[in-house]
């Protein structure tokens, strides 16, 4: 038995030498031949199945007898090299040429005749052995021994195979000079058909002449494959064997084809034609193209529906038939919906608007047409929909910057967000809708379930991008952008007779905050050769109601909804702490914090006015938009003053400097605003200041006691001592650490003001007399010999800056 591991690679090249597209045929497996793969085994014949009734007894076979009756005996019959059996009590008796059926026949008569009263039961022993001969384009050429039962497959099979050139289709079985037997492969591996494998003899030889001719199939086959094909065979038997045509296989193959005469050549066949008629050359290749996948009679509905995607369209469909109340969501806006409407071959889209509440109630319908696709929208979005980037969102593209230069397969549901996604990518504009086209009424549209969560967005960036590859010097891309106070602003399509109102809607109507008296479209308007910009106003009101006609709107047209002048939703101002009244208060425009401490009852008698924190949100965004640039420009120069430290500079300590830089960037800004609030109680006005929304109070009540933070082993509070000096803090607070720079000490004051002592105040009384209580003294980290760190004393200092008022807060 031979073992081979069959290289499929190596079989495919020797056959795709002969192929007229070599290159292609190269990419295919050989049909076949993995059947020998260590298939040794596998086919050898089992030794414990029934013998057949033809089985025809030789030298080295052994029968089994068991009398029964008058006497009771059991006993084995080798055939011997004679061709004879010797039976005991009966002598011997010939058995060559006679089959096992006959044998027990002819046993069982003489056992009848010659000793009465004795019954045998007779069964076959060990089987003999048979010696045949693989030659040819055999995988192990020369003699195989197999058992006596073996047919034309056994021994194929035991023997390894066929070599990479042998053909499957014409194994011949020669015997006493003799072909008995052609056999096909094939028809075992494709029909099951056993025919021609008949049983081995003593002395067959087994020849297997090379592959005479190949022909490839690719494409929309079951099995794409080399396969070997007879003379005479057709391309439908060829189809037939490699399991037919799948569904979506087009009605057009083609066929490459080589020969002496005329070289290479192509030619198509429709599968309309008799398949049969064609006859095949060695070499052709059979490529069996993909179909167009687009569904002839589709429509397409997207955004807040119950079952979004594909759907029939049948002659005389209108869009009540396809939208109504019961396959929308609740979430529905019942104001703006579109139809985009563009032929196959069409250059230009027609958009339609409608108002899905007029469609409901019967007072607006419209047929509709093939391929048209219908996009409903949510009336709610959620922020984390629109958290898009300018580049990325409709709302904010520019004439000059386009819609989409998106991915449009995501991740999550590749299908469902093919044509309406609009991530950044960086494929361009044309990728992005040649990929949404040809996927448009395909199968990748069927279920389109993502979409009905989708923003406005999302839904109109490939509407939005289309019609700006639709523009042309005769006809401007139909877009126009809306702003200002409208719930959804961006960049919205123009329907055919669009006006300001029809966009406002599509905006998703006004705000609370909107200017209902006027508004503005700022226009471009083409005179020949220049630009002319003009601003024309509107009165939102009566265009929404109809009670005039309303203004038309034009490609490029820009509308800006006003908002209500001195229209402030919600300014809020907190007090925290020592006032009589704390709380949160409304504030309008240009209140002071004077006005609104008088608002709430003044301060109490407990109020420690010298230590108020006052915080800005917006000056705490710029905080820690200045902090996160310093930590980057510090690692910055901490890399390079390490390449660039000489003997006279100290390196910085790397691990040193990356747990600073850790503790840097954990520092949170507070946004506090150092004010005058003695002042400002004392009723000063120049120390008054003009509140703005966000803005937050914090009066603590009297505490004396100072603080130490920084480089000292024990950061801790102590209670204010009048006399006592920085030092003297300093020491309470376990002395300073090693990298302590005790020449550069401050005082963050209680008032968030910031004291640094004069020289020398480490031995002098400068330190007694700028201590108040409220004071924290910050005790720097020393970066004397990192010349090339000039930022690390900045970035430290607000970074203990921030933890003193964060400190402060948190003891509220």
């Amino acid at each position: 038995m031979v073992e081979r591991d069959v290289d499929e690679q190596a079989i495919t090249t020797a056959l795709a030498r002969q192929s007229s597209a070599q290159e292609q045929a190269e990419k295919l497996k050989p049909f076949g031949y993995q059947l020998f793969n260590r298939s040794a085994e596998s086919f050898a014949p089992a030794s414990n199945i029934a013998v057949p009734s033809d089985y025809v007894l030789g030298p080295g076979d052994s029968v089994n007898v068991r009398l029964f009756g008058k006497t009771s005996e059991q006993f084995e019959l080798v055939v011997n090299n004679e061709g004879s059996v010797e039976i005991p009590e009966l002598g011997p008796m010939t058995v060559t040429g006679t089959t096992y059926q006959e044998f027990k026949q002819q046993l069982s008569q003489r056992y009848a005749e010659q000793m009465i009263g004795v019954t045998p039961h007779i069964t076959m022993g060990q089987l003999r052995t048979i010696q045949v001969f693989m030659v040819g384009e055999a995988f192990r050429p020369g003699s195989l021994t197999v058992s006596s039962l073996s047919t034309l497959t056994n021994a194929l099979f035991a023997s390894g195979g066929v070599s990479k050139i042998g053909t499957l289709r014409n194994i011949q079985l020669k015997r006493a000079g003799k072909t008995v037997a052609d056999f096909d492969l094939y028809e075992l591996l494709v029909n099951g058909d056993t025919t021609n494998d008949i049983r081995l003899q003593q002395g067959d030889v087994i020849f297997i002449p090379p592959v005479s001719k190949v022909v490839s199939v690719d494409g929309l086959v079951r099995r794409p494959a080399i396969y070997e094909l007879k003379q005479g065979e057709s391309l439908a038997e060829l189809l037939n064997i490699a399991g037919g045509l799948l569904p979506a296989a087009a009605s057009t193959l083609q066929i490459a084809r080589s020969d002496q005469t005329s070289g290479f050549s192509i030619e198509s066949v429709s599968l309309g034609e008799t398949l049969s008629a064609v006859k095949l050359l060695n070499g052709d290749f059979i490529n069996v193209p993909e179909a167009g996948r687009e569904f002839s009679n589709a429509l397409l509905v997207v955004g807040a529906v119950k079952t979004p995607g594909i759907k029939q369209f049948q002659a005389g469909m209108r869009l009540s038939d396809v939208v109504s109340p019961d396959s929308v969501m609740a979430s529905v806006d019942t104001e703006y919906g579109l139809i985009i409407r563009r032929g196959k071959f069409e250059r230009h889209s027609e958009v339609i608007q409608f108002s899905p509440k007029a469609l409901f109630s019967g007072q607006y319908d419209v047929n509709l047409s093939a391929r048209d696709k219908i996009l409903l929208f949510n009336e709610f979005e959620s922020v984390a929909d629109n958290s898009m980037s300018d580049t990325g969102k409709v709302g904010t593209q520019t004439e000059n910057a386009p819609a989409a230069k998106s991915n449009p397969i995501q991740s999550g549901n590749d299908r469902q967000s093919l044509l309406f996604s609009n991530e950044q990518n960086d494929i361009t504009e044309s990728n992005y809708l040649l990929t949404i086209e040809n996927s448009v009424f395909t199968e990748q549209q069927l279920v389109l379930q993502e979409t009905q969560k989708m923003s406005r967005d999302k839904l109109l960036a490939p509407v939005v991008a289309l019609l700006r590859a639709e523009a042309d010097d005769k006809r401007p891309a139909r877009l126009a952008e809306i702003n200002g106070d409208v719930k959804f602003p961006g960049i919205y399509p123009i329907p055919s007779g669009s006006d300001v109102a029809s966009l406002i809607k599509a905006a998703g109507g006004l705000r609370e905050s909107a200017y209902a008296k006027r508004a503005e479209v700022t226009r471009t308007v083409l005179n020949g050769e220049s630009v002319t910009i003009q601003h024309l106003s509107f009165d939102p009101t009566k265009a929404l109601s109809g009670v005039e006609s309303a203004m038309s709107v034009e490609p490029k047209d820009k509308i800006n909804i006003l908002r209500m002048p001195d229209w402030h939703e919600s300014n809020q101002v907190e007090l925290v702490g020592e006032f009589v009244f704390p709380g949160v208060y409304q504030i309008r425009k240009g209140e002071t914090l004077s006005q609104l401490i008088a608002r709430a009852g003044g301060v109490t008698d407990k109020a420690s006015v010298e230590a108020a924190i006052f915080t800005r949100e917006e000056l705490r965004k710029k905080e820690q938009n200045n902090i996160d640039r310093a930590v980057q420009e510090l690692r910055e120069q901490i890399i390079n003053s390490n390449l660039k430290s000489s003997q006279f500079v100290q390196a910085v300590d790397y691990d040193q400097a990356q747990k600073i830089l850790k503790d840097l960037t954990n520092v949170k800004s507070v946004g506090r605003l150092v004010i005058d609030f003695k002042g400002i109680v004392a009723e000063n006005a120049k120390a008054d200041i003009e509140l703005k929304d966000g803005d937050k109070i914090y009066l603590p009540n009297i505490t004396p006691a100072v603080s130490v933070i920084g480089e000292v082993f024990v950061p801790s509070t102590h209670s204010y001592s009048i006399g006592m000096s920085i030092e003297d803090y300093v020491r309470l607070s376990g002395g300073l650490k090693t990298y302590g720079d005790k020449d550069r000490i401050y005082v963050v004051k209680a008032d968030g003001s910031v004291h640094i002592p004069g020289n020398n105040f480490w031995f002098s009384s400068d330190g007694k007399k700028q201590l108040s209580p409220g004071d924290t003294i910050v005790v720097p980290r020393d970066v004397t010999n990192y010349e090339q760190l000039g930022l690390w004393q900045a970035v430290t200092q607000i970074a203990y800056q921030a933890a003193v008022a964060l400190a402060a807060i948190k003891s509220f």
